[in-house]
């Protein structure tokens, strides 16, 4: 019996430490998508960030910055889940100057996730000091850039897991006949967006790939829809609608990863 415990205890111990060490080895998946209309813009690249979890990220700010350069983005976009917690605010900012340092041309663009929401009234502190640094946050609103000789709308669309995103507000205003990239941190979303709401490619994170891959874990512990469906990572088409489901680079709960790792997506908008 003694010898039994002392396996399971050296067994435990080593997968463990086998997912804390995952947390330390970002992937780098890249998505292509063609665009139907022609001509205009060339190549777009995008690197998308999510679920940085200041409280739990073992990626170094330089680390990530020299990913983030390898990849040279024309676009960064940040889809949620930076911190919860007030005393690593300033922790958050030390990573975003790095990120900020890579100089995309069309700058970082960023979403809100309920971890931020956290912070309570903080949130609206943390976002006055974004802003500061030319940061676009948009909190159900859109706004939109200029590559090449079209133009992109980018629609941020707030936090949908603690009922703080508004679609109908988020789309007012939106220039019609033109790609529409929307982000928001819950990917579940999704399944609420009415015909008009036109979104040719929505950004996500939220579900971390699962983190730590249990079998029917999300049966256990429900996120929504989606993952009841087993769209927790990657690429999907949902109600016909194109949406990506960041893995993340930062961890929720415990800093363990097992059957998924951190991630950045460079995302390819070609043109046909």
């Amino acid at each position: 019996m003694f010898w039994t415990l002392m396996i399971v205890v050296v067994l435990v111990a080593a997968l463990l430490g086998y997912s804390y060490s995952n947390t330390f080895r970002p992937v780098i998946r890249e998505v292509e998508m063609t665009l139907p209309q022609g001509g205009g813009h060339g190549d777009l690249r995008i690197v998308q960030l999510s679920d940085l979890h200041m409280e739990r990220l073992s990626i170094k700010p330089c680390r990530l910055a020299g990913l983030i350069q390898d990849a040279s983005p024309d676009l960064i976009v940040m889809t949620g889940d930076y911190l919860d917690k007030y005393e690593n605010m300033d922790k958050f900012m030390k990573y975003l100057d790095e990120i900020l340092a890579v100089g995309a041309k069309h700058g970082v663009w960023m979403v809100w996730g309920n971890h931020d929401h956290y912070l309570g009234d903080r949130i609206e502190e943390l976002e006055e000091k974004i802003r500061a640094k030319g940061v676009n946050v948009l909190v159900n609103e859109a706004g939109s850039i200029l590559h090449g000789d079209q133009r992109l709308n980018i629609i941020g669309i707030d936090d949908f897991c603690l009922g703080k995103s508004d679609i109908h507000r988020s789309f007012r205003g939106v220039e019609e006949g033109m790609f529409n990239l929307v982000l928001s941190h819950d990917p579940n979303i999704a399944l609420h967006f009415e015909e008009h709401h036109k979104v040719d490619l929505l950004l996500s994170g939220h579900l971390h790939g699962g983190q730590f891959k249990i079998p029917g874990a999300f049966k256990l512990f429900p996120m929504g829809e989606l993952p009841k469906a087993n769209v927790i990572s990657g690429l999907h088409t949902v109600n016909g609608k194109s949406v990506y489901i960041s893995d993340g680079l930062g961890q929720a709960g415990l800093n363990v990863r097992l059957g998924t790792r951190p991630e950045l997506t460079i995302h390819t908008l070609r043109t046909a």
